[in-house]
């Protein structure tokens, strides 16, 4: 079925005449409206985080944040020296994708494990410089 100007305007979501922008299947959005659902989705993600921090308290919520972004590091360096990238994993075969996501996930683990490791044998090293006893402490692994 052929369609005319503004038929044609508006099954491609190009503005109309009001400002707004008609979408196929939905009814025109206008900037207020855009607003509106971008404020909504704010509150909604910053309502997600508090209960988020109110369940695991905030000093657990903030090491796990800042264990994801060490991982997040870790994984993006160790895909740019393997010269991996989203693109050429998806177009693997599902075994090589998964071999190669379990190969990467291993030697993430092992990374960590490392920046860890590191961590303490500083700490201890420092409060043996300092003639005190090592004590239990709390690692930061910040990024």
């Amino acid at each position: 079925m052929a369609m005319n100007g503004i038929g044609a305007m508006l099954s491609l979501g190009l503005p109309t005449a009001t400002g707004g922008v008609e979408q196929p299947g939905k009814g025109p959005e206008n900037p207020a409206d855009a607003a509106k659902s971008r404020a909504e989705a704010a509150a909604a993600r910053q309502k997600a985080t508090l209960d988020e921090v109110r369940e695991k308290g905030l000093y657990a919520w903030a090491q796990e944040q800042k264990f994801e972004a060490l991982k997040a590091k870790i994984e993006k360096e160790m895909k740019a020296a393997k010269g991996i990238s989203d693109a050429s994993l998806a177009a693997m075969t599902p075994e090589e994708r998964a071999a190669t996501l379990t190969s990467l996930e291993a030697e993430i683990s092992k990374r960590i494990q490392e920046v860890m490791q590191d961590a303490l044998s500083g700490e201890a090293q420092k409060a043996a410089k300092e003639g005190r006893s090592a004590q239990p402490m709390i690692i930061d692994i910040a990024v």
